[in-house]
């Protein structure tokens, strides 16, 4: 565990475990938001079908590869969902206080995904001879 005692995705980046923590807490995040849309879908019948499989497919990708093009991808999912999550609002009228929060929670989310695995490439790169395999 990072030296300030924190987990999860409000942790800071102080060091390469710290951004391999906020990784995989991301992931889970988005796994569970995957799931939570996916419940959505199946007792309501809410359009979020794509957004599933969107969350689900990148949030393993970035689990398994620690990638910043899957931690990007998903940020630019959560955008495409708070368009939608606009859009809906402006269509009806009314507020699904649930998709504002899925929305809120995934852009957050997308965003602390990108900085880690950024910082993994970047600042906490660790050349080919020296990786540990974590």
């Amino acid at each position: 565990m990072s030296e300030s005692g924190r987990r999860g995705i409000l942790a800071m980046i102080r060091s390469r475990q710290d951004a391999l923590n906020v990784v995989t807490d991301t992931s889970i995040v988005f796994l569970l938001l995957a799931a939570i849309l996916a419940v959505l879908y199946l007792v309501e019948g809410e359009r979020t079908l794509l957004d599933v499989g969107l969350f689900g497919f990148l949030g393993v990708l970035l689990w398994r590869f620690k990638s910043p093009a899957a931690a990007i991808t998903l940020l630019l999912a959560s955008i495409m969902r708070l368009f939608v999550t606009l859009a809906q609002i402006l269509d009806t009228g009314e507020v699904n206080w649930i998709f504002v929060v899925i929305t809120a929670v995934a852009i957050f989310t997308s965003i602390r995904a990108a900085e880690a695995t950024l910082k993994l490439i970047g600042r906490f790169h660790v050349p080919a001879a020296q990786d540990e395999r974590t």
